[in-house]
Order: structure tokens, then C-alpha cells, then sequence
């Protein structure tokens, strides 16, 4: 899809470790610029998610991130932003297939990457359509890149930092993904002076809006099974950058999540104590 010549271009300012990475990191660049250069969307759709956090605050990114996670910010039907959408990529991209889900449409853009590959790859745009809100100010956030294929500059709106960590800790509850441990520890990691307080008042209205308590104990108790699934603390390998990949250190990860994250989380600690051992390193956890 894009000239050989422009992913080596892009290979030079792309921390990834695989040449499809590159390329489809180049894409979703491009679909940056795009969507925030319209007006209209730039009004509707709300920029979160992991490529949020590595695109925009995360600089260089720690992890390669290969969806684009929107939020429909105002109520009202979701054609309007579809078709907006489409035209901005469909003339560069071609004709999506699509999904409709519960409070949530997806587009799926395929391509045939230049790189060999045994089949093509593919560009999932979700929107979610069901959190009209935002609980702290929404930010604007300069974005750029320059390469021969497409340059652009655009101001990506998004939420603010720790807001984005408050959905990011929900969904490190609510999926088996070991990319959204890593995410929280290295953006405290990055940011040392984050507000731990905001993010946890984060966590708790968008659990709220969905009607759910979640205690400390039970944060606890979800964490210890999946630090015994061997596939969730897979999942993050693949998608490090070349710096980090060397470097990385689950059991570091999941210590600071514990300690900084987990332990403000309203409610006690749980009463039976677990150990999980990550070579030299050992975590203790109490669980009801």
C-alpha cells in the first residue's frame, strides 16, 4: 500500500520492531491527521485507548498499539460521524466492513501490507457509542509526523491524563491483557508527578455510569489469576519497543500497579494472603 522507499523512511523515527508495525503505524498517523482535520469530527469523537497514551503523551512510545479507540462524545445518532469518517478514509484506504455492537460500532479497514506477510492486515476504528461524557476537562493535544507519503500536523482532542488511566485501570479489570498493566506502570513511570487521586476518581464514575462497585479486594483477587495466566503476561512481548523489549520486567510492572494504582482503590484489602513468585521477586496479596 505504501512505497517500500516511505516505510524505511519511517523505520528511522519508529521505534518498532517488524516492518508490518512500521507500516501500520504509518497508517494510523495518517488517520490521525485525517479524522482531526475535519471539523466535524473534531467536534464529535474523543481520541483514548493505548494509542492515545503511546501517540500522544508517551514520547517515545513504549508499546505498539494497532487501534484507533474513539468516543461518540455527544449524543445523537452515530451516521453522521460514520460518514464523516469514511470520507476522510475510504479514498485512500477503500470500502470497510463493520460491526455493530452494544454501545459500540466497529470499522475494520484491510490492506495488503508491502512487506511479505501471509495475509492482510487490518485497521479497527471503535466507537464507542454509549459514554457521552467526560468526567475532567477535555484536552487538546498537538500531533505531527512528516514522512514522503503524508505529512500532517493536526490538535487531537482527547481526555486528560489521569482520566484515561481511570478507563485504562477498568479495563485492566475487565480484559486479560497485559498491555494495560504495562500502560499504567509506564505512564507512572513516566509521569511521576501524576495525580493518583484523579485517576482513581476516574475509575470509580465510569464504574458508576455502569452501575458497578469494584472493591480493593476484588481488584486484589482479578489481578492474582491473571499473574498465573501465562497468556496475559504474553500478551505485552510482541509489542514492545526495541529499547524496552530488552528491559522489561513484569514483576516490576506489577508491583508498582499494586502498590500505586490498586492499593487507593476504595474499600479493605482482602484477608487471605497469596504469594506469586516473578524470579527473585515476590508479591504478596491478601484476598477476601
Amino acid at each position: 500500500m505504501i512505497p517500500i522507499a516511505n516505510i524505511i523512511e519511517w523505520r528511522e523515527k519508529s521505534p518498532w520492531i517488524t516492518t508490518q508495525q512500521i507500516e501500520q503505524d504509518l497508517i494510523l498517523s495518517r488517520i490521525l491527521i485525517e479524522l482531526y482535520s475535519d471539523s466535524f469530527l473534531k467536534d464529535h469523537i474523543i481520541f483514548r485507548g493505548g494509542t492515545a497514551l503511546h501517540k500522544l503523551f508517551i514520547i517515545p512510545p513504549g508499546r505498539y498499539s494497532e487501534d484507533i479507540d474513539l468516543v461518540q462524545i455527544k449524543p445523537g445518532p452515530i451516521g453522521p460521524c460514520l460518514k464523516a469518517i469514511r470520507q476522510r478514509l475510504d479514498p485512500w484506504l477503500g470500502e470497510p466492513s463493520w460491526k455493530i455492537k452494544s454501545g459500540r460500532v466497529v470499522l475494520f479497514y484491510r490492506f495488503s501490507p508491502e512487506s511479505p506477510t501471509p495475509r492482510p492486515m487490518r485497521i479497527k476504528i471503535e466507537i464507542n457509542t454509549r459514554e457521552h461524557f467526560n468526567h475532567f476537562d477535555l484536552i487538546d493535544v498537538e500531533y505531527s509526523f512528516e514522512n514522503s507519503w503524508f505529512s500532517g500536523k493536526e490538535s487531537i482532542r482527547t481526555f486528560c491524563l489521569e482520566e484515561l488511566l481511570g478507563t485504562k485501570l477498568r479495563a485492566l479489570y475487565q480484559r486479560k491483557k497485559g498491555r494495560d498493566l504495562f500502560d499504567l506502570f509506564i505512564v507512572r513511570d513516566r509521569f511521576p508527578n501524576l495525580n493518583l487521586e484523579k485517576v482513581i476518581e476516574a475509575f470509580v464514575k465510569y464504574l458508576a455510569y455502569e452501575k458497578k462497585t469494584i472493591s480493593r479486594a476484588e481488584f486484589e483477587a482479578n489481578l492474582f489469576e491473571k499473574f498465573n495466566d501465562p497468556a496475559f503476561k504474553a500478551d505485552i512481548t510482541p509489542l514492545l519497543s526495541e529499547e524496552l523489549l530488552p528491559k522489561h520486567d513484569f514483576a516490576k510492572s506489577a508491583h508498582m500497579v499494586l502498590t500505586h494504582f490498586i492499593s487507593q482503590i476504595p474499600g479493605e484489602p482482602g484477608k487471605v494472603d497469596r504469594v506469586v513468585r516473578f524470579g527473585s521477586i515476590v508479591l504478596h496479596f491478601v484476598l477476601a
